[in-house]
């Protein structure tokens, strides 16, 4: 492995170079960069502070004009001629950027005040001179909700955009504390009852993140949502993630045989709110409002009894706040009738009209009056109950709103509003808004590279998060994510002092001291100093003026200095050769693979994250004359040539890599004599900033970003160590792939993470490493490793190289495979080594799990063996790879044996989530991440656990022009056909040895080398994973997920088989409650980010192999697993939250012990596949 990481990959060579090179040494200063870093953010927004306020002049100069001659003409979305629009990357839509247009609410009148022609102008001049803009609209008070550019926009029915959150918000910015209490006693017919749902939905939907809500039922008992044991006492914030279970709630909402207690719904109410009250600082201006939804029918024996119960609650319980509370009611129409009694008493609740029921005032203070207003089948309830908020005060508040981030409707990724109120005197006249895009507006933080010592975050002024290194970048997001306090990013002991004086304090710093047992996995990797028992990290914080947001930077070991480069010249014989070669027209182009590439030379790439403006660098086509421009500044050693747009330190990253063309040149030609060029896929090296060299020169997707790869994070987290990352399907078309990668440092002195200037990377064929174990110790592959098997497995117990993983009939996918899954007596009884293995917890708030994953410890000296007594058929040994972060072993069975890992096949639920044992063997798996929605807050267990680290980011593939694929040859050409032994053609490039027919069963008579899109994964006819290949093969080839095996298997192994599964029976059932005791749970795992063949529409199912032929490799391990085989994922099932249904989520258990085989036993279920 050292020689293939000094010669192949060039790392020595590489290091002695950054050695020569010169360093400047920098203290990082948090306080000058987060002043710096914040001015930058302040002026973005001021620019859409700027549009707003520009467009709210025009709207109030228009309204003027209006009244002496009246602003009517409307331009319907719905009518604009197709010719007047065209497809706009920007909208990801048709709009026309000439013109607005129009949406009605069924209550405009002919003659309502509608400026949308005025403001053509206007609009159109702020989009051009403002990047990051997408939507402009001004949404009136008399309903007429205006957009530009315009577009084809809802044109199913009306449109009523004042029930919307971002309205809502903007014309009442008061926190608003609700509460809505449901009627569904058996006076309520089924009519009414769903017109009460329907409201109660409308109401959740225009409230936003700073109101705080709860749900009521009320009839003979009043229930809350059990979604969340909190909101039994407290309202909570009305979070995308509150508002989902709530709504939820209302739509399992019954009708009831018993009478409606009014009085107990308002008790109830009242408590909530006090409670909320009581534990939480109530700003000043918190409007407290109860909504009623009832037909105000009592129990027919004591009907005024009820209802002077009913007010007597009211009144006493609103004097404990001081008669601050309002309440609304709304009367569901019985058919069209409605009693005028219970019209009256509706009326006199929401009056709080208690002295005409015989109920004295407890306090003088005069009670907030509030309305009664009747509901129908005919109601249009978004205008009636979603504009309930007019009967709270207006405390004419002309300020600027700034939303969270939520998804763009009409277009992609994540927007975010900056809306005013617009007034006439003290008449509100509507609102203006701007939709930001949100990728544009934090890219300064999610792109800052200051040093390797620090990194940045961005909250608002509750402590939401809205940028964290943690979290994916936002070009790539199409939900936002959820609404999760800072503390939780920031798990470290003292960060809660910390947040208090971010949020209380404008402008501040301070530093605490974190225990190394304590740390977050992105402090281990920026530490510059390792050994000590704990490190220094500083905050410093600014509000960013104008906004309601604070941003932080926050730097590891701030008193020991970080290094950059120093001036440096490009290496005279390199040729700078940007990847952009269909710009280019490169004269020697070819494909590799699937990509556009070249043999002549490296080409370098540069990400995002090495420009000044990242976005703009995203959102706008790259032009030959900027590629020129690029590559001549990049390439000038007399600094005369104006800067592009590039980050300072860019350049000299793009010469310090250049010094590795020369070695990696030499090496393909020395390889060649070899022959071990036929198994590396690409070589590479990628720097902090985004730079990316590699070779063969290739095209690659404008989004990508090597720092955020797994490879890259592996070998950072791994300093001096040769990293293994994989297998994974490799996004050019090579196939599975893994990879090695190893960190540069500034000194070969200083190998700690916090020194990584550059990490290099080299990919192989997967077979290439199984391939080199079997050279190295013929004795894996004697018996075709059936009884003794050999592997490679990383420090975190992945597979890199395992029999199943190049078995035709193994289990697919191949990435992911763990040596839980793979060899569960091996885990099982190295669980038993203390200090070898560790399991682990981390909080992963993308999803609201809890993972749980292994870390191996590479400071293993010696070899491992079975430590577990009575292990007499199976023995081991084990034993670091020396300078990786990998492992070989060796398994020999002698006999057949039983363990036992907890895996399940369906989703990654961890069988049970609420223990976790250091030595129970289980796979990487998933629990429901327990957060109080009213608080914030974790459980207290979960609290401890560190967050996870970033999720790796699906990678996407340059698609290049088709007559170019068909016109360009193959860069590398392995000649599969020609290959007529098995040695010479396994793990080739492109290559398949071809064994197994089409059926998936049967084994050719005779096997030959084929290219891999004729046999993928060795099967002849089988589907390549890869998406653009699908069309190639016909229907009457089977695809690898219809490969099944009868189930054969002796009376002995049946009867163990029946024996084990009653023994588990209990356990299975009481796993089946568990888990469908949770509500909600990510259907991909973390680990699952790659671009993998489960992600596409010919998904290799998991198969069932179960007779001795067809198991293979695999059939002398017996261990019990879960294997519900499932679809491949539909869109619907890759959406955060699903619901578990009891089919959906249950486990069967799988026990075999005899060599033959032992039938599997199933549970019936409508979701089991044949």
């Amino acid at each position: 492995m050292r020689k293939l990481a000094t010669e192949e990959l060039g790392v020595v060579t590489m290091q002695r170079i950054f050695n020569s090179f010169m360093y400047t040494e920098k203290i990082s200063n948090g306080e000058s960069e987060v002043q710096q870093l914040a001015k930058k953010i302040r002026e973005k927004f001021n620019r859409y502070l700027d549009v707003v306020n520009r467009n709210k002049q025009v709207v109030e100069a228009s309204y003027t004009a209006h009244l002496t001659s009246p602003l009517t003409a409307i331009q319907d979305c719905c009518t604009i001629p197709p010719s007047m629009m065209e497809f706009d990357g920007n909208f990801n839509t048709n709009v026309s950027r000439t013109i607005s247009c129009d949406r009605l609410s069924t209550t405009v009148n002919s003659r309502a005040f509608n400026p949308g022609r005025d403001l053509n102008s206007v609009l159109a001049d702020n989009l051009k001179s403002n990047p990051g803009i997408k939507w402009q609209y001004f949404s009136s008070e008399e309903g007429i909700f205006t957009v530009f550019p315009a577009h084809k926009f809802r044109c199913k029915g009306s449109y009523e955009h004042r029930s919307r959150p971002v309205y809502v918000s903007t014309v009442r910015p008061q926190s608003k504390h609700i509460v809505v209490i449901v009627d569904h006693g058996a006076s309520v017919t089924e009519t009414q009852l769903q017109i009460a749902k329907d409201a109660a939905q409308v109401i959740l939907s225009s409230i936003d993140e700073h109101d705080k809500i709860s749900v009521l039922t009320v009839a003979d008992t009043v229930r809350t949502c059990s979604l969340d044991q909190c909101y039994k006492t407290f309202l909570s914030p009305a979070t995308s993630e509150t508002k989902r279970k709530m709504s939820t709630f209302v739509s399992s909402i019954k009708s009831s045989d018993s009478p409606t207690q009014h009085a107990i719904g308002f008790q109830k109410a009242f408590q909530l709110i006090r409670n909320t009250n009581n534990g939480t600082k109530l700003q000043g201006n918190t409007d407290m409002v109860i909504i009623s939804l009832s037909a105000g029918i009592t129990s027919k024996d004591s009907s005024e009894d009820d209802k002077k119960a009913t007010l007597r609650v009211i009144n006493e319980e609103n004097s404990f706040l001081n008669n601050s509370v309002m309440i609304l009611t709304y009367a569901l129409m019985n058919e069209g009738v409605t009693g005028l009694k219970e019209l009256a008493f509706l009326r006199d609740l929401a009056e709080q009209n208690s002295v005409k029921y015989g109920v004295p005032d407890r306090t003088t203070l005069p009670v907030i009056k509030g309305s009664m207003m009747v509901l129908n089948q005919l109601s249009n309830l978004e205008t009636t109950v979603g504009r309930f908020y007019t009967n709270l005060p207006n405390r004419m508040i002309d300020e600027a709103v700034f939303s969270l981030p939520f998804s763009d409707e009409m277009g992609d990724g994540l927007i975010m509003t900056v809306s005013k109120p617009c007034y006439f005197g003290n008449l509100l006249l509507g609102i203006v808004g701007v939709d930001v895009n949100l990728a544009y507006i934090l890219e300064d933080v999610t792109y800052y590279q200051d040093s390797l010592g620090s990194y940045t975050f961005l909250i608002d002024n509750k402590g939401y998060t809205l940028m964290h290194p943690s979290l994916t970048r936002p070009y790539l997001l199409s939900e936002p994510p959820l609404h999760t306090d800072i503390i939780h990013y920031e798990n470290i002991p003292k960060f809660e002092l910390v947040r208090q004086n971010i949020l209380s304090i404008p402008l501040g710093s301070q530093i605490i001291t974190v225990p190394v047992n304590s740390s977050l996995s992105w402090h281990v990797n920026k530490l510059r100093e390792v050994g000590k028992e704990a490190y220094n990290v500083s905050y410093a914080w600014k509000m960013v003026q104008d906004t309601s947001f604070i941003l932080c930077v926050v730097v590891i070991q701030p008193e020991i200095p970080v290094k950059q480069l120093k001036n440096l010249n490009t290496v005279p014989s390199s040729k700078l050769l940007y990847h952009r070669l269909d710009l280019l027209g490169q004269p020697n182009a070819c494909l590799h693979f699937k990509q556009l590439a070249t043999l002549e030379s490296p080409t370098v790439m540069l990400s995002a994250g090495s420009f000044s403006s990242p976005y703009e660098h995203l959102s706008q086509p790259e032009t030959k004359r900027m590629v020129e421009h690029y590559t001549a500044y990049l390439s000038d050693n007399t600094r005369l040539i104006a800067n592009p747009g590039l980050k300072f330190s860019v350049r000299n990253e793009v010469m310090a890599t250049s010094h590795v063309t020369d070695e990696w040149m030499t090496q393909m030609e020395m390889s060649s004599y070899e022959q071990l060029n036929s198994y590396i896929v690409r070589r590479y090296i990628a720097t902090p900033n985004g730079v990316l060299r590699i070779y063969p020169g290739s095209l690659m997707d404008k989004a990508f970003d090597p720092t955020r790869r797994q490879w890259y994070l592996h070998a950072v987290a791994n300093p001096g160590l040769i990293t293994f990352t994989g297998p994974y399907l490799d996004v050019g078309g090579a196939g599975y792939v893994v990879t090695i990668s190893h960190t540069i440092h500034s000194s070969s002195a200083q190998m700690s993470s916090g020194h990584s200037v550059a990490v290099m990377g080299i990919d192989f064929t997967l077979r290439y490493f199984y391939k080199v174990l079997m050279d190295l110790l013929p004795v894996c592959n004697q018996d075709g490793g059936n009884k003794i098997r050999c592997f490679i497995m990383e420090d975190r117990g992945y597979l890199v190289a395992h029999p199943t993983l190049i078995d035709p009939k193994g289990h697919a996918p191949v990435e992911q495979q763990h040596i839980t899954h793979k060899e569960p007596l091996v885990a099982n009884d190295i669980l038993n080594h203390p200090n070898f293995v560790k399991k682990n917890l981390c909080n992963s708030f993308s999803d609201r799990t809890v993972q749980r994953f292994y870390k191996f410890n590479t400071s293993l000296v010696g070899d491992l063996t079975n430590l577990v007594h009575g292990s007499h058929c199976s023995k081991y040994r084990l034993t670091r790879i020396p300078g990786t972060n990998a492992f070989v072993g060796i398994v020999n069975e002698t006999c057949d044996s039983l363990a036992f890992c907890a895996c399940s096949m369906v989703d990654r639920l961890c069988l049970n989530c609420h223990r976790m044992e250091q030595n129970e063997c289980e796979c990487p798996c998933e629990c429901p991440l327990e957060v109080n929605e009213c608080t914030g807050n974790l459980t207290n267990a979960e609290s401890r656990n560190p967050s996870c680290e970033v999720h790796q980011e699906p990678m996407t593939f340059t698609a290049i022009d088709p007559s170019l694929q068909d016109a360009l040859p193959q860069c590398i050409n392995t000649q599969c056909n020609q290959r007529t032994e098995s040695g010479d053609c396994f793990g080739v490039l492109d290559c398949e040895w071809c064994m197994v027919d089409s059926d998936g069963k049967t084994h050719l008579d005779k096997s030959y080398c084929a290219p891999q899109k004729e046999c993928f994964g060795g099967i002849v006819g089988a589907k390549s994973p890869y998406v653009d290949d699908l069309g190639a093969i016909g229907d009457e080839v089977i695809t690898l997920n219809m490969i099944k095996s009868a189930p054969v298997g002796p009376v002995a192994g049946g009867i163990m088989g029946c024996i084990m599964v009653l023994v588990l029976a209990v356990y299975a059932y009481r796993h089946q409650i568990h888990r469908r005791s949770h509500q909600h749970m990510s259907p991909l795992a973390a680990q699952e980010m790659s671009v993998r063949m489960s992600n596409l529409e010919n998904d290799r199912d998991e198969r069932d192999d179960d007779s001795h032929e067809d198991r293979g490799i695999i059939s002398n391990t017996r261990f019990i697993a879960a294997v519900i085989e499932r679809h491949a994922h539909s869109p619907e099932r890759r959406r955060r939250y699903w619901g578990r249904s009891g089919t959906e989520s249950d486990h069967a258990s799988v026990i075999s012990s005899s060599s033959e085989g032992c039938p599997f036993f199933f549970p019936s279920s409508a979701n089991w596949k044949p």
